[in-house]
């Protein structure tokens, strides 16, 4: 039978990659014909430079390739093996299970001769068993290099060492990228929503815009006054915003109550509804001294309701004709549009937050002694960064940054991350990479670039002592040094495996005491004039949030001294 290549990815050439051709030369050189075959036991690639005894006995016998097959069938079931190919031919055949995720995905298996496949009589019933000619296949038998059945089968156990090792690195480098692109992904959804807003902006409030397009649409229309009700299905906008542009001079109460009696009226102009006669209608008599004229344009999606907006009174006391109505009806179907974006905006944004809160909170729970950690670093960053006179906008992507500062122990092995006891060298320098994992995490996502350097620098020192470039002084971006005074803040004030919990006042005067060292002394100065007892309240505050939030847990888990 002849043997194939399939050209379809599969999960085993995705774990492996273009490792497998690094691999297969220098063990080719020493005899060695590698192989991978996928989950379902199928060759799936081999190299081009491969022994051609192994080569031809694989293309002209039948039960080569049986035995072949099988060997890798039975590593897909059990454990790695090292084995002969057919009794004791003198063939030494090394499978090796491929793992992603607990799951196998394939097998990766190298074939060798031993010295004792040139035996005549194991030659002789080894090509009769196999019917290929002796004498073709011993002469391409002598051109491999042929080891001690010893030595095969040690090369078998640096082969399955090696797999493991790589198959752990490559894991742990798919995670981060995985990440990254997630992020990514999840910012360049809410951006598409923002851009799709045609002439109205996504903001932290939709009033603005409907104030400046009731003020657009007075100029273009015979319209005195307009009046916007927006009820939004917001966390955001919890309570009716009213919007009036024009002479209009009432109390919000009457333009809502207005509002509600149109809102329950039949439409009578397509999807609006227009009473040219309100100002003579027994049912609006309470509004007679303000309403001549109205026209109701619905803001509303196939599933929700967001308002409406209102044309009150024409500028010239005729009637509302079809003209007005349609293009106030246009600019209502877009507007419409805007809030729904709006909508998935917010909805998006919750559950972009709720997953970067969820993953941080999982990276915090693989120590108790950590849980919450990141979300109060985040609170106190962006208090420090309030107490320091940043805008909002500023203030809010400090949080952010304070969310992510320890989004790179994900790259570190959780082995490391919980041991007990304490950390040796070498453990202690797998901790300290997590800032610049951290900081590669995000390096593709455009819309985080300004949060990394809270993640790369928050370990850094004002006197140039920190890691993981040794910044010093204002060298360190403004937002590593506030980062690293939340960090330091938090760990101090919170309980860890090598001490209890120090009092607020204990660790304020620890702040007095090593700003200019450790901390930015300026920033360090607007700590210590916060007040403490409301300090207290809200760092409890947002501990207490995030426990009832948390969704992982782990019991009885200590650790030496992470930082």
């Amino acid at each position: 039978g002849e043997t194939g290549i399939a050209t379809v990815t599969t999960d085993a050439r995705q774990l492996i990659g273009a490792a497998f051709t690094q691999w297969t030369e220098p063990w080719s050189r020493l005899g060695l014909w590698l192989t991978l075959w996928d989950d379902r036991s199928n060759l799936i690639e081999e190299p081009e430079e491969a022994p051609a005894f192994l080569r031809s006995l694989m293309a002209h016998s039948d039960l080569c390739q049986q035995l072949i097959q099988q060997i890798a069938s039975h590593v897909l079931q059990g454990e790695p093996i090292v084995c002969e190919l057919d009794g004791a031919c003198g063939v030494i055949v090394v499978g090796t299970p491929l793992i992603l995720r607990d799951r196998r995905v394939g097998v990766l298996l190298a074939c060798g001769l031993s010295n004792d496949f040139f035996d005549d009589e194991r030659l002789a019933r080894f090509c009769s068993r196999h019917a290929i000619d002796r004498l073709v296949f011993e002469r391409l038998a002598s051109e491999v290099s042929a080891h001690p059945t010893s030595n095969l089968y040690t090369f078998g156990e640096i082969i399955q060492n090696n797999i493991e090792t790589f198959s752990d690195g490559i894991l742990s480098h798919r995670d981060i990228l995985d990440l990254s692109s997630q992020l990514g992904e999840a910012y360049e959804e809410l951006n598409l929503l923002y851009r799709a807003s045609s002439s109205m902006t996504v903001s932290s409030s939709p009033e603005e815009p409907f104030r400046k397009l009731a003020e657009d649409l007075l100029e273009a229309t015979v319209v005195e006054s307009f009046a916007t009700v927006l009820e939004l299905p917001s966390s955001s906008v919890p309570h009716p915003i009213v919007v009036m542009a024009g002479p209009l001079d009432v109390a919000e109460e009457d333009v809502f109550r207005l509002y509600r009696q149109l809102q329950e009226r039949e439409r009578n102009a397509g999807v609006a509804l227009v009473i040219n006669e309100a100002g003579t209608d027994p049912e609006f008599a309470w509004a007679s001294s303000w309403l001549d004229r109205v026209v109701y344009f619905e803001l509303s999606s196939i599933e929700h309701r967001f308002g409406a907006i209102m044309a009150i009174n024409h500028r010239d006391r005729e009637d509302f004709g079809s003209e007005e109505v349609q293009l106030i009806n246009a600019v209502a179907e877009r507007s419409s549009a805007f809030l729904e974006n709006f909508r998935l905006y917010e909805d998006l944004e919750e559950l972009f937050m709720g997953m970067l809160t969820s993953l941080v909170s999982s990276i915090d729970a693989k120590d108790p002694y950590t849980c919450g950690h990141s979300q109060r670093v985040a609170w106190l960053s962006r208090h420090i960064a309030e107490l320091a006179g940043q805008s909002p906008a500023q203030c809010h992507r400090v949080y952010l940054s304070g969310l992510l500062h320890d989004v790179g122990k994900i790259g570190v092995s959780e082995a490391v991350l919980c041991k007990a006891g304490k950390l040796t060298e070498e453990e202690y320098k797998l901790i300290q990479r997590h800032p610049e994992i951290g900081a590669h995490i995000l390096e593709n996502v455009k819309q985080v670039e300004d949060l990394i350097p809270g993640v790369m620098y928050h370990h850094e020192r004002y006197d140039g002592r920190g890691y993981p470039h040794q910044l010093k002084g204002k060298d360190i971006p403004l937002l590593g040094r506030i980062l690293g005074l939340a960090d330091s803040f938090d760990a101090m004030t919170t309980n860890r495996t090598y001490r209890n919990a120090r009092p607020m006042e204990i660790a304020m005067s620890e702040v007095r005491r090593c700003a200019g060292t450790q901390f930015d002394p300026d920033l360090a100065e607007v700590l210590l004039k916060a007040n403490v007892e409301e300090l207290k309240e809200e760092l409890a505050a947002v501990s207490n949030a995030q426990a009832s939030f948390s969704l992982v847990g782990h019991a009885g888990v200590v650790k030496g001294g992470t930082a």
